[in-house]
């Protein structure tokens, strides 16, 4: 017993599917020279029918002078395409169905013209509203990156002052470095190959991005010279300790991701990036065994 075979899968596309797909790409000066021809074309047709075939020509086209016959012609094909619908010139016989492929061909037309023009509309809408967004995401990465350099310069305020860090003080320690992972995990997201139509960081925003990580790296160097100079064991607080390590592998992952991903090729200042997490990384290595 024979087995049926199943549906063979569609591998390419219709052919009208290409047509149609080939018209909606067009760009508007030539649906619209598209438009023209059509009407300049069917405006031929009427009047050739109308010629040398009265019974299939528009009534009223009939017993002019040719110049005149074409004149209404194109009127009648004019007003057809853009489905007006006077009444004053109405088609006959064979000529019924010219106007009714012309009729659907300009409505075919003009709405890819419409959908056209509404599709670039959202287009740019969806841009700006991705930059905005962006934007957003950028202010808040350095804000939230000048924040943490602000809680570490408490910190180091109270250690050159000799004063006791309390609990309160280490707890604020680890959430900043919790909160400095989080930020830096956001910047290769600026370079992401998906968005990068939509938007791309300039080369200036890029700068004072790596100029905030670059400071807070620096702080957090501060920050333990600081501990060391006031005879603070900051390995005494394990969750400060373990968000400070967990913030450093963090730099060490994202800052190749971000040279690599960059297209303005500063990479001395990556460079200055992760020299200074080197010598973060080091001390802490060298203190938490």
């Amino acid at each position: 017993m024979s087995t049926p075979h199943a549906p063979k899968g569609n591998n390419h596309t219709a052919p009208h599917h290409r047509v149609i797909a080939g018209i909606t790409r067009l760009p508007y000066s030539t649906l619209f020279s598209l438009w023209v021809l059509l009407a300049a074309l069917f405006a031929v047709a009427y009047a050739l029918l109308a010629t040398f075939s009265p019974a299939n020509a528009p009534p009223q086209l009939l017993g002019l002078s040719p110049l005149t016959r074409l004149g209404d012609s194109i009127y009648f094909s004019v007003i057809t395409a853009t489905s007006t619908g006077y009444g004053d010139i109405f088609p006959m016989g064979f000529s019924k169905a010219l106007a009714s492929i012309q009729s659907i061909s300009a409505l075919f037309i003009f709405a890819t013209f419409v959908t056209k023009l509404v599709s670039q509309q959202q287009e740019i809408a969806v841009k700006q509203m991705h930059r905005l967004t962006y934007e957003d995401v950028f202010h808040n990465t350095r804000e939230g990156l000048y924040i943490i350099r602000k809680d570490f310069d408490r910190i180091i305020d109270k250690l050159e002052r000799k004063e006791h860090l309390i609990s309160e003080d280490w707890e604020d320690l680890a959430a900043a470095y919790k909160q400095g992972q989080s930020l830096l995990l956001e910047i290769p997201d600026f370079y992401s190959s998906e968005d990068a139509a939509l938007y791309t960081i300039d080369e200036r925003r890029e700068q004072l991005l790596m100029e905030a990580v670059h400071r807070t790296l620096h702080r957090i160097n501060h920050l333990i010279d600081a501990c060391s100079l006031a005879e603070v064991d900051w390995t005494a607080h394990p969750e400060s300790a373990k968000e400070l390590k967990e913030l450093l592998k963090v730099v060490d992952v994202v800052t190749p991701l971000w040279r690599e991903s960059s297209p303005y090729q500063k990479h001395e200042s990556f460079e200055t990036v992760l020299r200074l997490k080197e010598r973060a990384w080091n001390r802490v290595t060298s203190a938490i065994k």
